[in-house]
């Protein structure tokens, strides 16, 4: 017999392809529940889920308990080494909006129509993303005696800079820009030990 939390999961993930593909209001519960291995419309997806928003809050939910797990770890857990902090916190943002891929298409597709689902995502997961990469800019700097002019700024920047970078490999394809991902998070290193690492103390000015 499948545990519930085996089935749930199924539900989770069928959803979340289906709101993807076909888009959040054209996705029928019946649906989600056939494509999740369970019989059509028996109401089967009510045992774990009141609706199809809280399956929109579950999704979110597990990104961000991933993006504050990250960010506890990384607090707790420095490596000493500048340099290979940052490319583990490249290479796991990227790889955190690989995961995130299926979102931020619902989002784009239905966002217009449903700007609630806009605001709910910028709200839970953008922001706090952002949130992540200026408080780890500020910490860097004051380790090394740099006054950040405009730290969030500089967030947005370095966080805006691996949204786009995979916003294009969603819209054109892995290699359509010809760097890959580890071309660009060496890049996006170089550019934040720019920002930190000032040698003569001097602010920061994004």
């Amino acid at each position: 017999m499948a545990r519930a939390g085996d089935t749930r999961a199924r539900i989770l993930a069928a959803a979340i392809d289906l709101f993807a593909a076909r888009g959040y209001n054209a996705t029928s519960v019946g649906e989600i529940e056939a494509a999740a291995g369970l019989a059509p419309r028996s109401g089967a997806l009510y045992k774990h889920f009141a609706s199809k928003d809280e399956l929109l809050d579950a999704a979110l939910s597990e990104r961000i308990a991933e993006i504050d797990a990250f960010n506890e770890h990384l607090r707790l857990e420095p490596l000493g080494d500048l340099r290979a902090e940052l490319t583990l916190v490249a290479r796991w943002g990227l790889a955190e909006l690989a995961r995130e891929r299926q979102l931020v298409q619902i989002v784009m597709r239905d966002g217009g129509r449903v700007p609630e689902l806009a605001e709910r995502f910028n709200a839970t997961v953008v922001r706090r993303g952002i949130a992540l990469a200026t408080e780890t800019l500020e910490r860097y700097a004051a380790e090394r005696g740099v006054e950040l002019a405009d730290p969030a700024a500089l967030g947005e920047v370095v966080c805006a800079s691996l949204v786009g970078f995979s916003l294009q490999q969603v819209l054109f394809g892995e290699r359509f820009a010809g760097v890959d991902s580890e071309r660009f998070a060496a890049a996006w290193v170089e550019s934040c030990l720019a920002i930190v690492n000032q040698p003569d103390g001097s602010e920061v000015h994004a």
